[in-house]
């Protein structure tokens, strides 16, 4: 394949791509396009109807005015079309085209990944795509009697197209990774209600990185500014205020660039982990410097958002002043920066058991890895090969998630609007030893046992430790036994480390934290010392046998060359 001549290889994204035909002679039947047409355009004008009719014969609304008001519907059924329905159709459609060996087949064809990517990205929702063309001739005509503005409605379909396709990428992913159909179709709307409904909420506490993900900003801001006031969703049912610049590092950026630039990195991290697997179904969805890559790319905008509200009055004043009565301008409370540093330490963590769990090599893959690198006399592996080991990635991504944290943590204190004196260097040590205890037992934990086990132990020393510490906390109120025993649980442990670190420091007159509840406060020192000895313990131990383990693995492939 990659020995045929570049103008074959790149045909397929400059004609017309001949994946791309075969889906749209599959999926655009005229008996199937026809009945999905109906049931389309019905419900559209009856939607539109209903809101137009009503608010035109009773007398609530102008013409202009009521014509306004369909257009929010129009686009929640455009949403549904393609962001639901296309993105389990994409997902499902990719797994089954590899169960039934056609995607072996299309890797033969003399075709760039890039254009067979491209091709079932807009084939395989072709019949979404042409159903929600069906709906923009009502769009046009209240557009036209409203007179709404045509560039405010030009700019939010840029936004809801970028959406689209940030989905349909993920689901490609899931449909490429997961073995069967419904798992990928479930797997990838899963993932949708994730991004649209579950993690946009954490805008309400600073994170506004994942919010803009989605077209929630634009479709409540930017399209609902042109409705009359009466006719707009409360801000409480959003979750977003208006279409507003966004806080970042010291200033602040225009919503549509950060929206592309966010969407864009998904984008990008998508279309990385499908080009991948086109390529050779056997490679990791990333490759070692591809997870790095991404995991700074999830630590930089945290880092923007929960930088802007350390350091600017007007971003921490949105995010917290609706909670805190006693706020007034220049006062900080340390309870905010220790949520915000929580939420930050949390999802970084979560990208790094993520991203470690993707690329760590099983054994078949290290086995092949030393066999080729003997085959052609090398001594080692090369590093950003599948079967070299993830130690260094997870060390990298360990120093620059720790170096971030304690950036925020000093740009905090530089202010001098949380403390009278920093916290002490010994409890920063102690939450520091706790996150690289906990990532590296991970990491070397996920590369000594197979992924089935590794799920199976960490759901077991995680989950089990933490359901006992809640019912001790919540049916005994045995504070001291529940927080020791719930120590196992990362999260746990870091909470009860941040909040002795924050505890440690001296804040200013008339300001007192309380990250933590008075039962905790006194047992939150020892039961952190206590889980970053045990982890810092548990971190050498799984090194060790992960380094055997792979010293084992080189043996044996020495014996079968």
């Amino acid at each position: 394949m990659t020995d045929a001549p570049a103008e074959i290889r790149g045909a397929g994204l400059w004609r017309v791509n001949p994946i791309w035909q075969k889906c749209a002679r599959a999926r655009l039947r005229p008996r199937h396009l026809i009945s999905w047409g109906v049931v389309t355009v019905t419900i559209t004008l009856f939607v539109a109807l209903i809101v137009y009719m009503t608010m035109t014969e009773q007398e609530l609304a102008s013409r202009q005015v009521a014509a306004e008001a369909v257009l929010p519907a129009i686009v929640v059924i455009q949403a549904v079309l393609l962001m639901m329905f296309g993105t389990g159709v994409v997902a499902a459609g990719m797994s089954q085209e590899r169960d039934e060996g056609l995607i072996d087949y299309q890797r033969m064809t003399p075709m760039s990944p890039t254009a067979k990517i491209l091709g079932y990205l807009f084939g395989l929702p072709v019949r979404e795509y042409a159903l929600f063309a069906m709906t923009l001739p009502v769009v046009a005509v209240a557009a036209v009697v409203s007179g709404f503005s045509l560039l405010t409605l030009a700019h939010f379909y840029l936004v809801f197209f970028t959406s689209v396709w940030v989905y349909h990428l993920t689901a490609m992913a899931a449909g490429m990774i997961s073995p069967k159909p419904r798992l990928a179709q479930m797997l990838s709307v899963g993932v949708v209600v994730v991004l649209y409904f579950v993690l946009p909420n954490l805008s309400r506490v600073g994170i506004t990185f994942f919010e803009f993900l989605t077209i929630r900003p634009t479709f409540f801001g930017l399209l609902q500014q042109e409705l009359p006031e009466h006719l707009r969703a409360p801000a409480e049912a959003s979750g977003i205020d208006s279409f507003r610049d966004v806080p970042f590092f010291h200033g602040a950026m225009h919503p549509t660039p950060y929206t592309l630039l966010v969407q864009g990195f998904l984008l990008a991290t998508m279309f990385t982990m499908v080009h991948r697997k086109w390529r050779n179904p056997a490679h990791h969805v990333l490759s070692k410097g591809g997870a790095l890559a991404v995991y700074c790319g999830v630590v930089f905008f945290l880092l923007a958002s929960v930088w802007a509200v350390v350091v600017q009055d007007g971003a921490y004043k949105q995010i917290f002043a609706a909670f805190d009565s006693g706020w007034h301008d220049g006062e900080r409370r340390p309870e905010s920066l220790e949520l915000l540093l929580g939420l930050f330490g949390g999802i970084v963590g979560v990208a790094f058991l993520a991203l470690i769990t993707a690329v760590t090599a099983s054994r078949h893959t290290v086995l092949e890895g030393w066999r080729r690198a003997a085959k052609f006399g090398s001594a080692r592996l090369p590093a950003n090969s599948d079967a070299a080991s993830s130690l260094p990635l997870a060390l990298a991504m360990l120093a620059i998630a720790g170096a971030a944290g304690l950036a925020v943590l000093w740009q905090a204190d530089r202010g001098g609007l949380y403390f009278a004196r920093p916290p002490s260097a010994w409890a920063v040590g102690v939450l520091v030893v706790s996150f690289v205890g906990a990532g590296l037992f991970v990491q070397g934990a996920r590369e000594w046992l197979s992924l089935r086990v590794f799920g199976l132990l960490m759901f077991l020393l995680w989950m089990i430790p933490f359901f006992t510490m809640a019912i001790l906390f919540s049916a005994f109120e045995a504070w001291k036994l529940g927080a020791h025993i719930g120590l196992p649980c990362p999260p746990v442990l870091l909470i009860f480390a941040l909040g002795e670190m924050m505890q440690s420091a001296e804040t200013l007159p008339g300001i007192r934290g309380e990250f933590l509840p008075p039962e905790l406060a006194g047992v939150a020192g020892p039961a952190s010392v206590a889980g970053a000895v045990g982890y810092g313990v548990a971190g050498v131990l799984a090194q060790i046998a992960r380094a055997r383990r792979r010293s084992r693995l080189r043996a044996r492939s020495a014996e079968l060359v």
